[in-house]
């Protein structure tokens, strides 16, 4: 009886021990939510520079009103921004153009936004290197948040000099919030910025001998620890990447989001730059990430589109355990802005917005018919060919001068505005005036003249190159075939006016998206230069851009090849130049000419498809055209059309 009776007493003495103590379940937690906007390019207002319109399809100012909304929601929040911010629409382009004096007398247009949305901090993208280094310390100067890059050092750092970063590359900051008991609790966020070393080669106009960079991954092995033992409850990496599963990881690779993820320590990944979304279909299929609820290798991660189109958001649930802040739970989002605004923000950049909208309406003159790029990628086009006529009418102008070589002058350009951003995100300029605003829309980026020396055999690889934007087809084949691969931007895809040449695409690539040749194929044959076929020792002038020079798009022999002139003026400036210039000489109506000097040889039998743009002017474009026949719509509102065989 007297065991019994001290069981039972035992008993009683456990169970008031344990209740009195606090449980796992009853320590305090701490909900946070982690906000991110990315690839914003200075679309602050919801407003399309190329149509001229309002538009709730993105916008800073669209986004903000979801900001606002989720931090009512939740009042423990964080916003971050993850580069490509300044540079990119009209209004980017307006605020450069006012020079350095502008930013001495007061903050450039973005981060006035952005400071009046209360980031608590940013990383620097790619195209923030785009206007040179004296423009973007005086640009971030301006901000009341920190601007965070790990992996750019100054010139002179040795390799294992991590002390020489160019800018700040991380910051631990002190938040305190509202736990789950009503009580506030400090955490301390580390938050570390990252960039793809390839600016080195994007803009080494801008930054050959001034900074050098490193491996993304290899920069977070080293500060990610640091943070934590500095004292980091919690890490967030802004890191102006993608998703790409490499297999064995490259140094130095564009896209390192899948193995940043797998670096110890990384709580949450706010990723950028090829302006997809995530959570969303876009990486369905890639082992290691889960996109339906946007987690790759176990870690939150985010991405939202471009220009503000979305809010990313994920909510972290925090607890203390032994001491410290852990993350036990977590979830992502993004959230699609609508026609909701923020109007406050929209009047602080009122007067830039008029005086943008002013420069974007200069008249330049007026054409004869429509400069459009609907078909590029298949066909010859009038906007390709108006750019590749105004960067040879410049370099001819050059070599008149005596600075240039009297070599045969050869000019490359894309098409840049080729549906990336939707069915209707194509180049189309009626016939009739043509503005500042039309060049906007024809040649989206800053790039500068470049004119490099080139062998007949240097010009077809470059060729090859650009037809890497073609699926190799089969001849005879029932089903319908693909014309044009996958993943393969319209920026990469030049076309070279000066020559004639067709493109079989019977055969098999010759270069991989490295530039590294994998086959001994030919796709570009019957290249001619007057009418004579180009020898492979004959010397040509190609007239470029800095960006393909520098080795975007990897193409063969661009970075090695001699540069013979290298120009500070914008090629969109060259080519309102060459604009003016049409209209002295043929006054009001300037002839738009379709230089068609190239065209795909197809294999017999094959029945080949590829999408567009699904706007009537497109539809139209296509019947007047012998090759091209519109057949519906796709389930993403793009057309469908047919490439017809001679």
């Amino acid at each position: 009886m007297r065991k019994i009776i001290n069981f039972v007493l035992l008993t009683l003495v456990m169970w008031f021990v344990a209740a009195c103590s606090p449980s796992p379940e009853r320590q305090p937690q701490v909900e946070l939510r982690i906000m991110h906007t990315n690839d914003l390019h200075a679309y602050m207002l919801g407003y399309d520079y190329f149509q001229q319109r309002e538009t709730d399809r993105f916008g800073l100012a669209h986004t903000a009103a979801l900001v606002h909304q989720a931090r009512l929601e939740q009042p423990n929040n964080l916003l971050f921004d993850n580069g490509d911010t300044i540079q990119g629409s009209a209004l980017g382009d307006w605020a450069h153009a006012q020079g350095l004096e502008y930013l001495q007398q007061q903050r450039h247009p973005v981060i006035r936004a952005m400071n009046y949305l209360g980031y608590d901090a940013a990383a620097l993208g790619n195209h923030e290197f785009n206007y040179g280094l004296a423009y973007l310390d005086a640009t971030i100067e301006g901000a009341t948040f920190p601007f965070l890059l790990a992996n750019v050092f100054e010139p002179d750092a040795a390799v294992d000099d991590w002390q020489a970063s160019r800018y700040t590359p991380y910051v631990i900051q002190s938040h305190s919030f509202v736990g789950t008991d009503l009580q506030r609790h400090d955490i301390q966020v580390g938050i570390l910025g990252l960039v793809p070393p390839d600016i080195l080669r994007w803009d080494r106009h801008h930054l050959e001998g001034r900074v050098q960079a490193r491996d993304m991954v290899a920069t977070a092995q080293h500060f990610v620890p640091k943070m934590r033992a500095e004292g980091a409850d919690l890490v967030v990496v802004i890191a102006h990447t993608g998703l790409r599963d490499y297999g064995d990881y490259p140094e130095g690779a564009e896209q390192a989001g899948l193995y940043l993820a797998q670096i110890e320590g990384v709580d949450a990944l706010l990723l950028g730059h090829q302006h997809r979304q995530l959570p969303g279909p876009d990486y369905q299929d890639m082992a290691g990430v889960d996109a339906k609820r946007g987690f790759i290798h176990g870690v939150p991660a985010v991405m939202g589109g471009q220009y503000g189109s979305h809010l990313g958001v994920i909510d972290l649930t925090l607890k203390r355990t032994d001491g410290s802040w852990q993350v036990v739970d977590a979830a992502s989002e993004l959230r699609q802005v609508g026609p909701e605004r923020d109007e406050l923000l929209v009047a602080l950049l009122s007067e830039e917005q008029a005086q943008t909208l002013a420069m974007l309406n200069q008249p330049l003159g007026a054409t004869d018919g429509a400069i459009e790029n609907f078909f590029a990628r298949v066909v010859p086009s009038t906007a390709v060919s108006w750019v590749n006529q105004a960067q040879s009418w410049y370099a001819n102008t050059l070599q008149q001068q005596g600075e240039l070589p009297d070599f045969p002058i050869i000019s490359a350009a894309a098409p840049f505005r080729s549906g990336f951003g939707g069915p209707a995100d194509y180049t189309h300029l009626a016939a009739g005036p043509l503005t500042l605003g039309n060049i906007a829309d024809l040649y989206i980026y800053p790039n500068t003249l470049r004119v490099i020396e080139l062998s007949g055999s240097e010009l077809r690889d470059w060729l090859e190159m650009s037809a890497r934007t073609f699926n190799t087809i089969e001849a005879s084949k029932d089903e319908w075939q693909q014309l044009l691969a996958p993943r393969i931007p319209s920026y990469n895809f030049d076309m070279m006016s000066g020559l004639s040449y067709r493109i079989d695409v019977s055969q098999p690539a010759r270069f991989d998206g490295e530039g590294q040749q994998v086959s001994d194929s030919h796709r570009i044959v019957e290249l001619s230069y007057l009418g004579q076929p180009v020898r492979a020792e004959q010397r040509f002038l190609l007239a470029t851009n800095n960006y393909r020079v520098s080795g975007g798009g990897f193409f063969p022999h661009a970075t090695t090849a001699p540069v013979h002139y290298t120009g500070q003026m914008e090629v969109r400036q060259i080519i309102a130049a060459f604009t003016r210039e049409q209209a002295k000489q043929h006054g009001e109506a300037i002839p738009v000419q379709l230089q068609q000097n190239w065209q795909l040889t197809l294999p017999a039998g094959a029945r080949l498809e590829f999408r567009s743009s699904s706007l009537e002017a497109a539809k139209a474009k296509a019947e007047s055209h012998p090759r091209l026949q519109f057949i519906g719509l796709d389930d993403d509102g793009y057309g469908r059309y047919q490439y017809l065989p001679e």
